[in-house]
């Protein structure tokens, strides 16, 4: 092969697109302020409250997407780059899937995220949200196959004696969180119109990545929620930002903005991880991105998954301190431990990977 054609082999490849997407740090807005002119959060139809508190959500910058990676130039200047990340396209978009098709799952994923973190967040401040429960599918092999089915509607729970009424997920999770594996418990459920019961063994959870176990047990069944009211309706203005890796700090956001006070004082306070309707902090990408993007904002407090810990080792922006958080209620912990100025005791990253080594 000729010097030339070589050369222009190589130009060729440098400005084809590749088979890679390149990850930089993407803004964080203020969640109680503005984006573009367009209020990221609104409350409305209950009584709400200011609050001097500071919330930031943290975002990744995308480059390519699952049709075209970058061009090779570009993914060649991302590899010396310690603020950028060449990631290879598949391990971010299943094969198959168009740009569009990725967008619209993303899309869905915000939504979800969005209702769980206002539903979290009113439970949590006391309001009375209210749902419906049901059945979205029963694994092989769990307690409950034979028994309960996709379509059941779950209405009470009664466990060593006490029978509890569901209405909304907090009420099952309550007290499934006291409950110990093993224990027999007896689901009140409607099936077609017709009230039903059976009875249930609870198992226990999973270990994470870390090792953690969720206390309590849990009944083997897959949930879907519907008719979801909420005392305060969440309006977001959050068009071009997609996934579920915000909803933690929505929900902070929300039960700061229902309840009297400032949760975290002056603080600025930014964070990631997404949350579930059953309180539950999970992990997300970028964190390393997404505490450079906190870093700019002025925030010296950062919320992060316990989950994602071990990946915030060596990316720690200088005087911000970052602290693990598995549920929604250690969240809190945090946040007003942050207004007080008593953050001693607050579990930190650094914490949970120091555990993690010396539990190999």
């Amino acid at each position: 092969m000729s010097g030339s054609l070589f050369a222009i082999l190589t130009l060729v490849g440098l400005a084809m697109p590749g088979a890679y997407v390149v990850e930089t740090a993407g803004p964080a807005p203020e969640i109680t302020g503005a984006q573009d002119g367009v209020d990221l959060l609104t409350l409305t139809g209950g009584k709400t409250y200011g609050t001097q508190t500071k919330y930031y959500m943290t975002t990744v910058s995308s480059y390519g997407n699952s049709d075209f990676g970058v061009v090779g130039a570009q993914a060649f200047a991302a590899i010396f780059s310690r603020d950028s990340q060449v990631l290879p396209v598949r391990s971010l978009y299943p094969a198959g899937q168009t740009a569009d098709q990725v967008d619209k799952r993303n899309t869905a994923l915000m939504g979800d995220s969005q209702q769980a973190a206002a539903s979290t967040a009113e439970t949590a401040a006391g309001l009375p949200v209210r749902m419906r429960i049901g059945v979205a599918g029963v694994p092989k092999g769990s307690p409950a196959a034979g028994r309960l089915r996709e379509g059941d509607l779950v209405t009470r729970i009664t466990a060593n004696g006490v029978t509890t009424q569901i209405a909304a997920y907090a009420d099952l999770g309550s007290v499934l969180k006291k409950t110990p594996p093993g224990t027999t418990v007896n689901i009140g459920f409607t099936r077609d119109g017709k009230a039903m019961d059976a009875d249930v063994t609870t198992s226990k959870h999973e270990p994470d990545s870390t090792g953690w176990i969720k206390p309590g047990s849990r009944l083997g069944l897959y949930l879907k929620t519907s008719d979801v009211k909420l005392p305060i309706a969440a309006k977001y203005g959050v068009e071009g930002i997609g996934g579920p890796s915000a909803g933690l700090m929505f929900a902070l956001t929300i039960y700061d903005r229902a309840t009297p006070g400032s949760l975290g004082g002056k603080a600025r306070i930014a964070g990631t991880g997404t949350i579930s309707l059953s309180g539950d902090v999970g992990p997300i990408g970028g964190i390393p991105h997404k505490l450079e993007g906190a870093a700019a904002t002025g925030a010296r407090h950062f919320l992060a998954p316990a989950e994602n810990c071990a990946e915030t080792v060596g990316y720690e922006p200088e005087g911000m301190r970052i602290y693990a958080v598995r549920t929604f209620d250690e969240a809190l912990t945090a946040v007003r431990s942050i207004g007080a100025g008593k953050t001693d005791e607050l579990t930190t990253c650094s914490d949970v990977v120091k555990a993690g080594k010396a539990g190999k």
